[in-house]
C-alpha cells in the first residue's frame, strides 16, 4: 500500500470535505482517506496512482497536485515490518 499527500484547491467547507473524501473512496484501490481542511491537504492510503487521483480531484472542482516537501509515496507493510509478510 502507498500513501500519497495531496495539496488540494477549492475547499473551503466541511461539504467540501465530503466531496472530496467521497469522489476519492469511489475509486477501486483508495483504502483510505485523510482529509485536513485548514492545510488543504489530503493523504490517501491505498493502490491507486497519483495521477487518477489528481484527474478524479480535477473533475470534482479541487484541482490537486503532489504536495510540495511530501516526501515521495511510501510503500507500507502491514505486521512487524520485517518483511516477512
Amino acid at each position: 500500500m502507498t500513501s500519497i499527500e495531496l495539496k488540494v484547491s477549492g475547499m473551503t467547507c466541511g461539504a467540501c470535505v465530503r466531496h472530496v473524501n467521497s469522489a476519492l473512496q469511489s475509486l477501486p484501490g483508495v483504502e483510505r482517506v485523510d482529509v485536513d481542511l485548514a492545510a488543504g491537504l489530503v493523504r490517501i492510503d491505498g493502490t491507486t496512482d497519483s495521477a487518477t487521483l489528481i484527474a478524479t480531484l480535477d473533475e470534482a472542482g479541487y484541482p490537486a497536485q503532489i504536495a510540495t516537501g511530501s516526501p515521495a509515496p511510501t510503500v507500507r507493510r502491514s505486521g512487524c515490518g520485517c518483511g516477512c509478510n
